[in-house]
């Protein structure tokens, strides 16, 4: 797991590029703090900062083929490494390390696309042909890794992560302001956009190939069949297997649930000393004793730590490494601080969720597809018109809006996952800034990539695969773990798994798929555990943490100048009391108090907030 970037220029050289990869090399030197290298060729400039994983002595990079014909910087893991290896061997490739990384080189070499198809892992890579003067840039399937993008005047700036590209170009961003209202409506970015404006990330499985001649395609990678015959559990397990090779310690994260439980037992049998690691945070009070209790049936070691006083604090640094601004990234940060204190690598069990049905969301809106629509509609109409709020959006409300869009699948799931974009809710929460401008329709977001051919459920299924899996929770499991050095791994966003589970038909609800393989792993105590969540409570959270920030943040002359909300809105929200039904508006005061932040960090340019922390403690 490294930080990647670089250019690719139609000039032969770029004006003081060096100096460029160094200050590239400096702005993601979280990422790799076990060394940094930087080439300059004509049309090209590389860098790199390594965490050093696999070959910990040969494979440092940007790492040259054994002819100097190819030149690659390369961020991830590709777990079937060592069988590309013996293929291409047999077919004349000469190695010259024993690293992952020359592995892709060899099969774009033998095999171009093809060969990239072969590679089973999360990766993000530029490669860079010195005979044809071609490059080519590639993302994961599964949009793991990120990779992001910008042009200029012929120039092509890659990196990965935004700050990257903006050392290369001598930038400082403009916000989006269309992404910023994205975001405040899914809580993430849908599709390929970020909030620096003119900035993009390669799409998962997007190859763009580049030429000093002008040439220019994208193509997409096309995945090797997987072998139909395997099950999901013998699925599961190569792919925790695969999962776990390394030339450093590896860990595991682990809550209550399944989910960590079952990858954490399918681990022990090549590890049997694998740690494990969990925080103290959740809806169930009792997360973090459960946790220790299956490590203890698993005989594993779990080290625990909680959401400290100091996070509050370091909510700057946190949204310097983010990018963007994020509701539930406070507990992946301390988690990863807490596993790098003693591995370099550790698996996760994210995905299981999302690949097995397993969220009360899931359920809620299979509930829906119960109702007779024609009467949800009608008693969603009449309903509504009978509740006033003082305060729009309240959960009741919303609940309504949902049974009156009845049969409207994409408007449900969109009121479901809080996507509350309207006339009136804009003029209501914005300031000048954002009504100055024509913003994207969130809810036609939704519309536009829903599988309409699908049961309500799996175009949910879906659709959060391919956007929040990618652009949420992926995103932030990658920046809270590279702050600290740590290498997170995800067996259950794999390209194999996925296809056993596609095989198995329609989710069922409440994960029954998986938890059919853990029992066999797991004992009933652990399975009959009620599911919780790994969020804050927004409304008591915001309470208690972040009431001194919101008096600085969002002080009337703040929220002004900034011209993102509307004052009066952001007063009369800074006045609701702690009550649950009031969830969405805290996380949206939690969300405003770090889009002023996000604007004086990256758009202003303020290199220290600590005044305003001062003022908040």
């Amino acid at each position: 797991m490294c930080g990647i970037g670089g250019w690719f220029s139609r000039s032969v050289s770029l004006h003081d590029g060096v100096a460029r990869l160094h200050a590239l090399n400096e702005a993601q030197k979280h990422r790799g703090p076990d060394g940094d290298s930087i080439v300059q060729l004509d049309h090209v400039g590389m860098a790199h900062r390594r965490l050093a994983v696999i070959d910990l002595t040969t494979g440092d990079q940007p790492m040259w083929s054994a002819d100097r014909r190819w030149v690659i910087v390369f961020n991830g893991e590709i777990f079937n490494y060592r069988e590309l290896r013996a293929l291409y061997q047999a077919r004349g490739e000469r190695f010259v390390s024993q690293s992952d990384t020359e592995v892709v080189i060899a099969a774009y070499r033998r095999e171009g696309m093809t060969g990239l198809g072969r590679l089973r892992g999360m990766f993000a890579f530029a490669l860079w042909d010195i005979e044809a003067q071609r490059a080519v840039l590639v993302r994961d399937p599964l949009g793991i890794k990120p990779l992001f993008l910008s042009e200029r005047e012929g120039d092509l700036f890659f990196a990965s992560e935004g700050k990257g590209v903006l050392a290369l170009k001598r930038e400082r961003p403009e916000l989006d302001i269309g992404a910023l209202h994205l975001l405040l409506n899914f809580r993430y970015v849908p599709g390929e956009a970020s909030l620096f404006r003119g900035m993009r990330q390669l799409a998962p499985g997007e190859c763009l190939e580049w030429g000093a001649d002008g040439f220019h395609s994208v193509r997409r990678l096309k995945p090797s069949e997987p072998d139909e015959d395997d099950d999901l559990e013998s699925v599961l397990a190569d792919s925790v297997h695969a999962h776990l090779i390394a030339d450093v310690p590896v860990g595991c994260y682990l809550s209550g649930g399944i989910d960590s439980g079952l990858i954490a037992a399918l681990a022990k049998a090549v590890h049997a000393d694998l740690p494990t690691f969990t925080v103290a945070v959740g809806d169930d009070p009792a997360e973090a004793r459960n946790a220790a209790r299956t490590a203890q049936i698993l005989l594993l070691t779990n080290m625990q730590s909680e959401v400290g006083e100091d996070e509050v604090r370091r909510l700057p640094q946190m949204l310097w490494h983010l990018e963007t601004p994020k509701v539930n990234a406070i507990q992946l940060f301390r988690l990863a601080e807490l596993a790098r204190g003693q591995v370099k690598a550790t698996l996760s069990g994210l995905g299981g969720d999302e690949l097995f049905a397993g969220y009360n969301a899931h359920r809620i809106l299979h509930g829906y597809t119960r109702l007779p629509a024609g009467a949800a509609r009608v008693t969603g109409k009449l309903l509504g018109r009978l509740l006033h709020a003082a305060v729009p959006y309240t959960e009741n409300v919303r609940a309504l809006e949902m049974a009156e869009a009845a049969g409207d699948w994409p408007l449900v799931y969109a009121l479901l996952r809080n996507v509350w974009d309207r006339p009136q809710l804009r003029t209501w929460l914005y300031g000048p800034r954002m009504l100055d401008v024509a913003l994207p329709d969130a809810v036609s977001v939704v519309r536009e990539r829903w599988s309409a051919g699908l049961a309500p459920v799996s175009a949910m299924l879906r659709f959060e695969w391919e956007n929040k899996m990618v652009n949420d929770l992926l995103w932030q499991e990658d920046r809270a773990s590279m702050a600290a050095g740590l290498e997170v791994r995800v067996p259950y966003v794999d390209l194999k798994v996925r296809a056993a589970v596609d095989r198995l038909g329609p989710a069922r609800l409440g994960k029954a798929s998986l938890r059919e393989v853990a029992q066999k792993y797991l004992p009933g105590e652990v399975l009959m555990r009620p599911k919780s969540g790994f969020q804050l409570d927004a409304p008591s959270f915001f309470d208690s943490r972040l009431r001194g920030l919101a008096n600085f943040w969002l002080a009337p002359e703040r929220v002004r100048d900034y011209g993102i909300f509307n004052h009066a809105t952001v007063a009369s929200l800074l006045r609701l009391p702690v009550r649950r039904r009031y969830r969405w508006h805290f996380f949206m005061l939690y969300m405003m108090i770090q889009t002023h932040m996000y604007i004086d960090l990256f758009e202003r340019g303020v290199k220290n907030l600590s005044d305003a922390l001062s003022h908040a403690a």
